[in-house]
């Protein structure tokens, strides 16, 4: 039977609009609570929120911070994750189901919005732009988390008791945050009485260039510093958007990296023996005493504010500096230890090194690398 078209364009509309009702309508069926209780949870911008209680299904946004649900042992109450956690093959190692998980956010700004609402979330917990354009454009509540390149121990402390606290997992998070003071306290009591014309001068140099650093304003500083080491770069501020780099990072001129002269380079790209021979860097110290390292690569990249680098950074930044005073300690037995601890991972010798040395892949949204 042919309709005419005065018909049929206004009944596929109503079909359209019907379809979507009871797309948005079972969508909020799935994320009411079966028995109807809920509670209020504090975000870290001070917003509280009401959310069923139990939580079952949250989409955990940020790169940095999707380690966290397998510290806090909360991965069965993830519905959606940013797609570098599915990318990190680390974490494919040892949950190969983080393959099946919706991954809606990208980077920063960037949410398929039709993905997310088909994960049928509770809860969102996001930064201020991803947050925003889910508040937005859906009635899922969300929960803010306070970030910053200037992301500190006191900090990384408050954002892991949130956490736990969405999750339920107090006793993790302590856990962790006992784990995360130990390990500080240990490396500090080592190197404190270093002279400080004795302590080791490093230089975090990223991208193909190893130009590219975070500054004394973020967080990278706080922990060369927790290493025993003096960072070059303290008196140079990176914070906040750079036009083609991450927030927090800045290109160095190589002249300036000549005048710091530093004792160690810590590089992302590229190999050692690759800066060993450019001539460009042949004066720097240290080139000149073969004390280029390639930073170590664990479920997400080291230059960021994650809470396994938090711990182990400073652990092997100063193991690397002072071999003299950590003789005792083994940086594959303590990645071991670490992971098996707090997450779970029970790496082999292989898996250890490939961490240390830098080689695990991640992918961050299209483009696939090692970083």
């Amino acid at each position: 039977m042919n309709l005419p078209r005065r018909i049929l364009i206004p009944l596929l509309m109503l079909l359209v609009a019907a379809f979507g009702f009871s797309s948005v309508a079972t969508a909020k069926a799935d994320r009411a609570p079966a028995t109807g209780k809920t509670r209020v949870i504090t975000d870290m911008t001070g917003r509280k929120i009401r959310v069923p209680d139990p939580l079952t299904r949250v989409a955990l946004f940020g790169g940095p911070t999707g380690q966290l649900a397998y510290i806090l042992g909360a991965r069965n109450q993830l519905c959606a994750v940013t797609s570098s956690l599915k990318g990190s093959e680390l974490i494919n190692a040892f949950d190969p189901s983080i393959r099946n998980l919706p991954g809606p956010r990208s980077t920063s700004g960037h949410v398929n919005i039709e993905s997310l609402v088909l994960s049928r979330p509770q809860l969102v917990i996001a930064g201020t732009l991803d947050g925003s354009i889910v508040e937005k454009k859906t009635g899922i509540p969300v929960a803010y988390t306070e970030s910053s390149m200037n992301h500190g121990l006191d900090l990384l402390r408050k954002e892991i008791r949130f956490y736990a606290s969405v999750f339920g997992k107090e006793k993790r998070g302590e856990k962790y945050i006992a784990y995360l003071d130990k390990t500080i306290s240990f490396v500090r009591s080592r190197t404190k009485d270093i002279p400080a014309d004795k302590r080791k001068k490093v230089f975090n140099g990223y991208g193909p260039s190893h130009l590219v650093t975070l500054g004394g304003d973020t967080f990278m500083h706080e922990r060369i510093l927790n290493a025993g080491c003096i960072d070059v770069v303290a008196g140079i501020s990176t914070a906040g958007a750079k036009e083609g780099l991450h927030s927090g990072l800045a290109e160095i001129s190589l002249e300036k990296v000549l005048g710091w002269n530093p004792d160690i380079l810590v590089i992302d790209s590229g190999t050692p023996e690759e800066v060993y021979r450019d001539p460009r860097w042949k004066n720097v110290s240290a080139i000149r005493n073969r004390q280029v390292y390639k930073q170590p690569v664990g479920v997400f990249i080291w230059d960021r504010p994650t809470a396994e680098a938090a711990v182990l950074y400073p652990l092997w930044l100063a193991k690397t500096a002072y071999p003299e005073r950590f003789r005792d300690v083994d940086m594959m037995k303590e990645v071991k230890r670490f992971y098996r601890e707090t997450m779970s991972f029970n790496l082999n010798d292989a898996q250890a090194r490939s961490l240390l040395e830098g080689k695990f892949q991640l992918k961050f949204g299209p483009v696939q690398g090692i970083r």
